[in-house]
Formats: structure tokens, sequence, C-alpha cells
């Protein structure tokens, strides 16, 4: 069923910001709104009234009953989805001089989609619906962060699977389906990122994935896990060595653990997330590698893997103050060094009114 309060919450923001209707293109704000996902989530959201469903031809009885709503437009093509979308727009700007359409501007909005809503609706203004949404879903309701804690499980699940198939001669792709199928095993739907399993000299890359490079004897093994639970992400990273660890290994390894102990003690309301990485990096410069780190050890996560405050993909978030209520992650950079390797560890803590809570848990070791 649509969540009210929240569509109640937004719709008055729109209002605020002069936003007529928000069309809805991704998975994300879907879920927020209705608890449920579709294959291509269409909906637009007047700023007064009840939503407006774009489905399939043969799922409106359906939708009608699980989403408690009586608008729904339905479509046998995308050619007729978009011609539905297009009359939709006419009926709602009427006399209007213009109509201001939010759309959300991320990674997931389907790029063609939004040239084709924007060539097809030339009185239209889009605008990003950012200013009305991110201040919403940065902060999350106590449901929220139960399936986050789910999902932080079922990351460990995963995490315990792979310290248990990792070995000399086995490929990235093969731990990385055993972790994957763990998870699913587990009740995860899905994962945000490709599971990540770096070995070698790959385990110094910022992103990754699972190849099928068979990971050697004494190798550093970065393994990052971000699985889905009705919607909802956690992020879990561990570092692993095949093996016996060398000098240089640990060394990079233990001042990695310090600088996330020191990102996680910085974490608090009223603080702008700079201090987070701050904090962090005055650990590797005291260790002599500053000149290795990569800005950007935090950042939100929630129904999306990056969410605002996003450091890493804006650099403006590094000032934006950290609420109670928000999700973050401490450890996203990964310290890379020519000839060692990388190494990152990575969790997800909750801001709440009692203190920082971790919502993954797993031990942090080098040596499998």
């Amino acid at each position: 069923m649509i969540n009210k309060e929240r569509l109640k919450r937004t719709q008055k923001r729109m209002r605020d910001e002069g936003i007529d209707a928000y069309l809805i293109l991704t998975h994300d704000d879907y879920i927020y709104f209705f608890g449920e996902d579709r294959y291509q989530p269409r909906v637009v959201i007047p700023a007064v009234g009840m939503p407006m469903i774009i489905t399939f031809r043969g799922e409106e009885n359906e939708i009608i009953e699980s989403l408690g709503v009586d608008d729904v437009r339905i479509f046998g093509t995308v050619g007729q989805q978009i011609k539905e979308v297009v009359e939709l727009m006419r009926q709602m700007k009427g006399d209007k001089p213009d109509l201001t359409i939010g759309v959300q501007m991320w990674f997931s909005t389907p790029a063609f989609l939004l040239n084709t809503f924007q060539k097809t609706n030339p009185q239209v203004n889009v605008v990003d619906i950012a200013p009305v949404m991110d201040g919403l879903r940065m902060v999350k309701d106590k449901e929220e962060v139960e399936l986050m804690r789910r999902a932080g499980e079922i990351a460990s699940i995963g995490m315990g699977v792979a310290v248990k198939t990792i070995r000399p001669g086995i490929t990235e792709n093969e731990v990385a389906a055993e972790v994957e199928y763990a998870m699913r095993k587990a009740g995860g739907h899905g994962t945000a990122t490709p599971v990540y399993v770096n070995s070698g000299i790959r385990s110094g890359w910022l992103h990754g994935t699972a190849t099928d490079k068979k990971i050697r004897e004494g190798e550093l093994v970065v393994v990052d896990l971000v699985p889905r639970y009705q919607g909802y992400c956690a992020n879990l990273c561990r570092t692993f060595v095949v093996g016996t660890p060398t000098d240089k290994q640990r060394e990079l390894f233990s001042v990695y653990k310090s600088a996330q102990e020191a990102g996680i003690k910085a974490l608090r309301p009223g603080i702008p997330m700079r201090d987070i990485d701050n904090a962090a990096k005055a650990v590797f410069d005291a260790a002599g590698y500053g000149n290795f780190y990569v800005f950007g050890i935090s950042h939100s996560i929630g129904l999306g893997f990056e969410e605002t405050p996003d450091p890493t993909i804006h650099l403006t978030d590094s000032m934006m103050e950290i609420l109670e209520g928000m999700t973050l992650t401490v450890g996203h950079s990964v310290l890379s060094v020519p000839g060692v390797g990388g190494v990152r560890l990575e969790d997800t803590f909750h801001i709440s009114a009692d203190g920082v809570v971790a919502l993954t848990s797993f031990p942090t070791e080098l040596a499998l």
C-alpha cells in the first residue's frame, strides 16, 4: 500500500519548491512510496492528490488492490507508455503557462526515457527532484533502519561464505557466485553493486567486480558486499590475505583499521561530513600513507548504494552536517599502494539518539 505519510510530506515539499508533479522513473523512490518494486516503475505524483500509476496491460487490477490507488494508466508498448505520459502532462498543464516536473537525476534514471520525455513535452520544465526527496530520504525511520539491519545480517552471511571459499586456485568469479547464492538463500533480493572479489593487483581498485582471475597464495583479496533486502542496502567490506601475511600487508591493514576506527569515532550529529575524512586522513598521514588516500571515506546509504550526502560523488556534500537518523558507511576509500596492493574495511552505521549503531558486523582479521 502507498505510504500516505511519506506522500503527504513529499507533496508539501513539492509545493514549497514550485514543482507541479514528480515523474518517478527509478526503483528506489518507487519502493520508498509503495514498499514494493516493479520491473519498470512509472508513477506521476501530483503536488495535490493521489499518484497516477502507469503500468503494463494486465497488471492494473493487481496494482489497484496491492497499492490502494484508483488512477492506473495501462500500456502495451513503450511507445504507448510515452503517449500516455504526454497526454497526462497536457491534462495537468491545462491553461497554465508552464508545468514544472521533477525527475530524479541520479545513476539509475533511464537517460533515454528522460530524453524522450523532454522531447515529447517541450512545454514542460524538467527539474531535479533532489531538493524534495534528498531531505526526506537521508533521514531513515525505524522501519527503514530495521530493513537495513537485515541487509547487514545478510551481508555478514555472505562474507562468512567468502572466508570459507577463498583459497589458492579458485577464481574470483567462483567466490562471488558462492557468496551471492548464499545471500539470496538468506533472503537477500539481489545486490546494489556487483559482488566485488578483487585479488592481487586488482585489490587496489576503488571499484571492482569479479573476474576469471585465479586467486594466488600470498595475495590480498578485497571482498565488498552490498546486498538488498526489500530494496534497502547495507555495505560490508573486508580484506583478507591468502596464506601468511607479509609485514607490509600487516602494516597496511593495521593503518586502515585505525583510520576506519577514527572515522567511526567522528560520527555524530552536527558535524560536517568532511570531519570523517579529516579524522581518517590524519591517521594515514601519521603513518606516511597520506599521499595514497582517496577522499570520500563515508557516504549515505539506504535505498541507494550511494545517497545524499555523498562526498564521493558531490564534493560540496562534504559540507553537509550529519543528522540524527542518517545511515552512513565508513570505509569507502581503498588504501592502494603500488607493489603491495589495496586494503579496505567498510561498515554501515545508523546515527541514533543513543549514539552510533552498527548495522553490519563481521570479524576484522587479515588472515583467513
